[in-house]
């Protein structure tokens, strides 16, 4: 069951939804929806979801569609915040998802490759000849050499 209560003053439309929003309650809503919203005339539209304990794929559709025609959401329950953030930005979310491709397949395909022929590179620099002899510079106490100073 879904209980519908639209307020009008003169700068704001506010729905107030109240129930379950599934099955045939979603064509209903979509039914008024397109009736009442059309004679908005420029004021704010709100739809309040505090009351709403459950949204189903139809009435997360609608909402959508209520999204792109500028409306601004009220919710308080974590459910409905969640059903909301995992639509609302999704262009945000679709660009996210092609940076994190991009750079994972350019991390994989190149940096890895080229990490791998460094370290094979610096693995035969780095191998010890029979001709070269490390040169001492100081001690282990004194690696710069020179004389020890004494700090009190």
């Amino acid at each position: 069951m879904l209980r519908v209560t639209v307020a009008e003053t003169a700068t704001e439309q506010r729905w107030t939804l109240e129930g379950r929003l599934v099955g045939p309650w979603v064509g209903e809503l979509r039914t008024r929806w397109k009736e009442r919203h059309r004679a908005q005339n420029g004021r704010t539209c709100t739809v309040d979801l505090s009351a709403v304990t459950f949204i189903d794929k139809g009435g997360q559709r609608l909402l959508r569609i209520m999204a792109r025609e500028a409306t601004q959401f009220i919710a308080t329950s974590i459910y409905i915040k969640r059903v909301l953030d995992q639509w609302e930005p999704s262009g945000k979310r679709r660009l996210r998802k092609i940076i994190h491709c991009f750079f994972g397949a350019l991390l994989g395909g190149v940096v890895a490759p080229l990490s791998l022929m460094q370290a094979s590179r610096k693995s035969t620099l780095l191998a010890p000849s029979a001709t070269h002899t490390p040169a001492v510079v100081g001690t282990r106490a004194n690696p710069l050499g020179g004389k020890e100073r004494q700090t009190c």
